[in-house]
């Protein structure tokens, strides 16, 4: 499973993803950053803001975005 920290920029997974009621919203569209929870999460679940809007991800869900390159 990948190791993700406060900052990181992610991508879902497409091999792992597991869909649900968010994704009517725009959960996992696009590149989301990895936050700080407003508290602790189970080992292995992240707080993630995706463009619109915020939600709890399994790590194993993610992969790291693709760099965007000196911009």
């Amino acid at each position: 499973m990948p190791n993700f920290t406060v900052g990181d920029r992610v991508i879902r997974n497409p091999a792992t993803w597991e869909s649900n009621a968010f994704d009517s919203w725009g959960r996992g569209v696009g590149v989301g950053v990895v936050v700080e929870p407003p508290f602790p999460l189970d080992p292995g679940q992240l707080d993630v803001r995706w463009p619109n809007g915020r939600c709890f991800e399994s790590a194993a869900q993610l992969l790291p975005a693709p760099d965007q390159g000196p911009g």
